[in-house]
């Protein structure tokens, strides 16, 4: 036997001391851990049960990760009420809504990293058979489309589809279906899902696979997502919870023309892992989709007009909760909501999905979530100084909200949106909404900054809020950002305005009722029915083509208002023929009125017809015309589908 040395011992009780300490030091942090745990889920515990005594939530699952590991998954209530069905974290899938986009972004970032794709590349160079059309200097790149940014305009009707085999083939339709560039790409966000379709169709042409299959090889296999897809098969459908809207009705699975924007099926679990991987540079267990570099990138900052503005990543949008930096992004499909958070500081993140539309408290349990367990370092982020200056005289006035259509007749939708209105009182700028009661918001400039204000709070401080005025190439004030590139505001006309549309609206009715009136009025002066009349007459022919002119356009409307309550539901996979052919009545009017305005123009020397009357008519020709514009200006005035 071998004599050991008196020196290798002493290396070895050195190195078996380092173990020992070690393992203690990883024991103790274990069960610190534990304990964090326990609280953690008591806290979610609390905080979902209360949510779901308020709204009536048929279920819930929420998933937590933190430092590669899985710090908590959960399901709340039932997956189908019919059946009593409990919901399973691991087996029960719910539909994601706009939570699918990190996933096909991680899927380009993929293509990037192996050199098949340029992030910053015109999309035309991918595209085979077909060109995006696009007016602008500026390119249509991939990096834009997962940011938002592509000037692409936002569609909400016609985004469904109609059978499983019409979504599969979404990619041959985009050519019909892809939605006009209506702004620089570049400048501004605004959402569009008919982007990540066109980001979907990339991926398949090089994958050579349809988005489902590539999406399973590439994503969701390495990863170990099982359960998670894209087009349902029976067994993956019985796996799927049941949807409802808020008054507890099922809703109809909805199939749509861009899944790879929101058409991800997924469990709690699955999405576990997927948060790993991002929070740990595209790595899960072994396991790994994408390198260091490309999925850094995926956590970082890739547009924002102002560097005080919580901007766009490649999916996600930023946003600031409890001093930390996080990535979010919220998902809504009919009978489903969800939404996922990302706290890269503190390598933590959770996912949180229901089987019922409209549930909007995620980010209010990941605010609650960041506060308790994450709250930032004090003093961290300051306030920004505040100074008294002059208000830019350009930001004043209304602004709407960018997640409209523009350059289709789904815009009349927005007709009722919610607006901003910009003004200036006792030294402060003032933004108050014209839908809501809530009360208006006093801003200051901050110190150094051009066209970027502060929130001044009740207490008279500056609050960790900005908003920021971004102007376009002419340094004409076009968008308000308030906080976040997601709330974008654009700059309306004086005409575009809150009370002046409605105005016009009233207006037109009176002009209405004045046209009928006048009609009859006329046609009784001119039968000498009054006795006050002698020698008078009337042109009740001006009169009734006014009055044609008006119930035309009042026939149009209120057809259409019928199509919307009737079957509007339906708008969302196709406008019917039925509904479409309504629209040859504002072309219609056109014509009346241009008739109109000709007799108009022959009858002005006639010294038979009193010229209060003539005056009268004019007006009223006026005021038709200016509706007209009206109709012009929602996208109403032709078949602009």
């Amino acid at each position: 036997m071998k004599r050991v040395s008196p020196f290798a011992l002493i290396i070895f009780c050195f190195l078996s001391a380092v173990v020992c300490q070690n393992r203690a030091a990883f024991g103790a942090s274990a069960r610190a851990q534990t304990v964090e745990a326990r609280e953690f889920a008591s806290f979610v515990d609390g905080f979902l049960a209360g949510a779901q005594r308020e709204r009536a939530i048929p279920g819930m699952v929420f998933a937590a990760v933190q430092n590669g590991e899985i710090l908590y998954l959960k399901g709340y209530g039932v997956s189908d009420i019919a059946s009593d069905s409990p919901v399973d974290p691991e087996k029960t899938l719910f539909r994601a809504g706009a939570v699918t986009q990190p996933v096909t972004a991680a899927a380009v970032m993929q293509l990037a990293e192996r050199g098949r794709v340029g992030l910053d590349e015109d999309v035309n160079i991918f595209l085979r058979g077909w060109k995006l059309r696009n007016r602008f200097n500026e390119p249509v790149t991939p990096r834009r489309l997962m940011t938002h940014t592509s000037g692409l305009d936002c569609m909400k009707l016609e985004t469904a589809a109609a059978t499983s085999a019409d979504e599969r083939a979404y990619a041959s339709r985009l050519p019909r279906t892809m939605p006009s560039v209506v702004s620089e790409p570049g400048a501004y966000y605004r959402a569009s899902g008919m982007g990540y379709a066109l980001l979907g169709s990339i991926i398949e042409r090089y994958s050579r696979m349809n988005f489902d299959a590539a999406i399973k090889r590439y994503i969701f296999r390495p990863l170990g997502m099982d359960k998670s897809v894209f087009y349902l098969t029976p067994d993956d459908a019985e796996n799927l919870a049941a949807g409802y809207d808020s008054r507890g009705a099922e809703v109809p699975y909805e199939y749509r023309l861009d899944p790879p924007a929101v058409g991800m099926c997924t469990t709690g679990r699955d999405m576990a892992r997927f948060m790993i991987a991002q929070l740990s540079v595209g790595a899960a267990g072994r396991s790994r989709i994408l390198g260091a570099l490309h999925s850094g990138s995926m956590m970082n900052r890739h547009f924002s007009p102002h560097g005080m503005i919580n901007g766009a990543g490649l999916g996600y949008l930023e946003h600031t909760s409890a001093g930390r930096g996080t990535l979010q992004r919220r998902g809504e499909m009919p009978g489903f909501s969800s939404f996922m958070m990302l706290v890269p500081e503190v390598n933590f993140g959770f996912f949180f999905a229901a089987n019922e539309s409209g549930i909007d408290f995620g980010g209010k349990l990941g605010e609650a979530l960041a506060e308790r367990f994450f709250p930032a370092p004090a003093g961290r982020n300051a306030p920004p100084a505040a100074r008294r200056g002059v208000f830019p005289a350009d930001s004043r006035g209304y602004y709407r909200t960018n997640d409209i259509s523009r350059g289709t007749a789904e815009k009349i939708t927005a007709f009722n949106a919610d607006q901003i209105k910009v003004s200036a009182a006792d030294g402060y700028l003032v933004t108050e909404h014209t839908a809501s009661d809530s009360p208006p918001v006093r801003w200051l400039p901050v110190e150094g900054e051009n066209d970027v204000f502060g929130k001044i709070g009740e207490d008279g401080t500056f609050a960790d809020e900005c908003i920021f005025f971004q102007r376009n190439s002419r340094g004409q004030i076009a968008a308000l950002v308030m906080g976040s590139v997601g709330n974008t505001y654009d700059k309306l006309a004086f005409y575009d305005g809150y009370y002046a549309q409605r105005s016009l609206v009233a207006l037109f009715i009176f002009t209405a009722l004045l046209s009928f009136t006048g009609l009859y009025v006329g046609g009784s002066v001119n039968r000498s029915k009054f006795p006050w009349e002698e020698g008078l007459s009337s042109d009740t022919e001006l009169w009734g083509i006014s009055s044609v002119f008006c119930a035309v356009n009042i026939f149009f409307a209120a057809a259409i208002a019928a199509a919307t309550f009737l079957v509007g539901h339906e708008f969302r996979v196709f406008v019917p023929y039925q509904v479409k052919i309504l629209f040859v009545a504002p072309i219609a009017g056109v014509l009346i009125l241009a008739w109109l305005w000709f007799r108009i123009a022959a009858k002005i020397p006639n010294p038979h017809y009193h010229w209060l009357e003539k005056t009268v008519i004019i007006i009223v020709a006026l005021v038709e015309t200016g509706y007209m514009l009206f109709l012009a200006n929602w996208r109403l005035l032709g078949f602009m589908f």
